[in-house]
């Protein structure tokens, strides 16, 4: 069960404002609203000292009602930004925080002219809330993990020279909705052959080859929270360079998960597993960050590269995933997910990564 009173009560803590906060409209920061609230539907959420406030219009009331009974809601009527500085003006509110990167530009200087109190901009305080994950959270990225690898151990038996990658792309997907996700968490990358190479590519009508590698970088949401995670097979026939391209890779993802532990820097991590790449003569073939946290989204804080500022710390889940990407010919890429602990790390990711497996 998860304690949202606590939740609020931390994050206000962190603030020295009268008040936080949130405008959710068009999906504009549904995370913190859930995150804080449990609801999932659009609207506004005052944070003060004496009270916890959810306003939102007709099409949400009800459903107001169902998630979050504890909270006291006001139906909006007309304008958002006009009603919400009302209310914002009735309480003699004075220093108002909100977050900038989940508000516009136009959000925050409408909210200051309607206001005329202090519209204090932090960048993401309830972010910096989400990167410990409490037991609850642990638990349901677990089983999102669970279910997206038991969606890919069931799509593997239909792979076959000819498929292309968006049918596999739209097959995978339907069947992590029979297994109960949610949603995807993300789009799903199924890449073949030289498409491979390109970290963020998004599935087309490449037909799968013999000597492809097939790469899929996949992830379900479940219960409100995500899993990613990334492998790697051989359409038929193990070619002796992507053999020898998925053991470099694996050492690094092996030296990256033995690295991660509390109070390790985000830096460090990356380095022991970019060193591993460096040292095989693929420096230039490894361009991005080694990690990133998963939660309520599938890119969140902690990360982990060259250019982060992040220390490791207990009950934060992040993923190691480096890889090796060869223009013409294919990459490789090994992700898992894991969460930190005292004395080291939990893998989540289960799924046989310890050779090139030929599929087809």
């Amino acid at each position: 069960m998860i304690d949202y009173d606590k939740r609020r009560d931390a994050l206000l803590e962190s603030l020295d404002t009268d008040a936080f906060l949130i405008v959710n409209l068009e999906g504009s920061d549904s995370v913190s609203m859930f995150y804080l609230t449990g609801f999932t539907g659009e609207g506004a959420l005052l944070l003060s000292a004496k009270e916890a406030f959810l306003m939102t219009d007709s099409r949400y009331t009800e459903q107001a009602s169902r998630e979050v009974p504890g909270l006291p809601v006001k139906e909006i009527k007309g304008d958002y930004l006009k009603e919400v500085t009302t209310i914002l003006k009735a309480r003699k509110l004075k220093r108002v925080a909100v977050s900038s990167k989940r508000m516009t530009y136009y959000v925050v200087e409408k909210l200051r002219e309607l206001f005329g109190g202090e519209i204090i901009a932090f960048e993401d305080p309830v972010m910096a809330l989400r990167r410990l994950k409490d037991p609850e959270e642990i638990a349901r990225i677990r089983e999102a993990t669970r279910l997206t690898e038991a969606s890919l151990t069931s799509l593997l038996g239909e792979i076959k020279i000819g498929v292309s990658e968006r049918e596999l792309a739209l097959r995978l997907e339907v069947i992590m909705r029979k297994n109960g996700a949610e949603k995807i968490a993300f789009d799903l990358i199924v890449a073949a052959g030289e498409n491979s190479a390109l970290p963020h590519y998004q599935p087309g009508e490449r037909t799968l080859r013999q000597g492809d590698l097939l790469l899929f970088d996949i992830g379900a949401q479940l219960d409100g929270y995500c899993s990613d995670m990334t492998r790697v097979f051989a359409v038929k026939e193990v070619l002796s360079q992507a053999r020898e391209i998925y053991e470099l890779v694996l050492r690094a993802n092996q030296a990256g998960i033995k690295a991660i532990r509390a109070g390790a820097s985000g830096v460090a991590v990356d380095t022991v597993a970019r060193d591993v790449i460096a040292q095989a003569g693929h420096k230039e073939h490894f361009g991005h960050g080694l990690g990133h946290g998963v939660g309520l989204e599938v890119h969140e804080g902690p990360r982990l590269s060259p250019l982060s500022k992040d220390t490791l710390q207990p009950g934060m889940t992040v993923t190691v995933e480096p890889g090796v990407y060869l223009p013409g010919f294919g990459g490789v890429r090994i992700e898992d997910l894991l969460v930190v602990t005292k004395n080291g790390s939990e893998v989540l990711t289960s799924l046989p990564k310890d050779r090139l497996i030929e599929v087809g």
